[in-house]
């Protein structure tokens, strides 16, 4: 695990910080106690990581499409147990990021790393195991029924030709947590545009990545499954993954997200807490000037038109 030895946090003697140095990268971890740094060790060898690296590294992304200029110098790191929203306007460049972080797009300048080792060194079934991506547009044609929809994103993680009791327990729970399973057995073709988003939703959180990537979830969804979908990303950030979702809903994104990234001229422009986002709301200017933000009663902040 490297070197691990209380360090005093200052001249007043208030509490010891766990100092941790990997030996293989120059990343450093300080969690509060022993027992969190033997979790976060834990966790890093059960997803096969670097224990003390970020899970996610993305270094100076440079990608164009033919003369327009998408990625110029995009550059962020996230960690586990974190849920992040990638907001921005129309052709910012966030679906093209998610796509370069899923491997399928690649970047004529910069890296991304994950889980301490060049994307690239992974093989596409290793990959498949770390990352789950839910796109923007599915080819809605697929003559399957829901569950077998959901049962695919146990490919990555079974090499025979029928799923295992872990394979359909996996399934069983995402479509439950999804509120999909009532309709497991009608096809895919015959669902609205709402159920197949959950199913697809479900498909994601069946494949058990360590990285979530799901560029607007809440697509086609009513409000309360829009709140139930950031709820379940939020849950599973908790539960130690680390999950990215593109959307449009600045509110949903501070209401839920630990951090927000906005994406814009090609770069990480801004990365905001939801404190900092009411702190200081420049960053909206980007969006619209008639936009304002505040607090709801309960204090969550809170964007609305004047």
């Amino acid at each position: 695990m490297g070197s691990a030895k209380p360090v005093d946090s200052g001249s007043q003697r208030t509490r010891h910080r766990w100092h941790l140095k990997c030996p293989a990268c120059t990343w450093t971890a300080r969690p509060d106690s022993r027992s969190d740094a033997v979790r976060l060790y834990a966790l890093r060898k059960q997803q096969g990581a670097c224990p003390l690296s970020q899970l996610l590294e993305v270094a100076n992304l440079q990608l164009s499409y033919g003369r327009r200029i998408v990625l110029r110098s995009a550059t962020l790191s996230a960690d586990t147990y974190e849920f992040l929203a990638l907001v921005g306007v129309n052709g910012a460049g966030k679906s093209t990021l998610l796509d370069v972080v899923a491997g399928f797009r690649r970047p004529a300048v910069g890296s991304v790393s994950i889980a301490g080792r060049d994307q690239k060194a992974w093989n596409l079934r290793e990959l498949s195991q770390r990352v789950s991506h839910l796109p923007q547009t599915v080819y809605a044609d697929l003559p399957y029924t829901a569950e077998q929809l959901v049962a695919m994103g146990r490919y990555p993680h079974t090499d025979r030709w029928f799923e295992s009791d872990e394979d359909h327990s996996f399934i069983r729970e995402a479509m439950e947590r999804t509120h999909c399973w009532e309709y497991r057995h009608r096809n895919f073709r015959s669902l609205s545009g709402g159920e197949r988003q959950r199913v697809l939703l479900a498909a994601c959180l069946a494949q058990n990545a360590s990285i979530l990537l799901l560029d607007e979830p809440s697509t086609f969804l009513d409000v309360e499954q829009q709140l139930h979908c950031f709820t379940v990303l939020r849950q599973e950030a908790r539960a130690g993954k680390l999950c990215i979702a593109v959307t449009h809903d600045l509110n949903l994104a501070l209401t839920y997200c630990s951090r927000v990234l906005v994406l814009s001229d090609g770069i990480v422009a801004h990365d905001l807490t939801a404190s900092k986002a009411q702190e200081n709301d420049d960053w909206l200017k980007l969006f619209s000037s008639r936009l304002r933000i505040g607090s709801t009663p309960a204090g969550s902040p809170w964007i609305w038109y004047q």
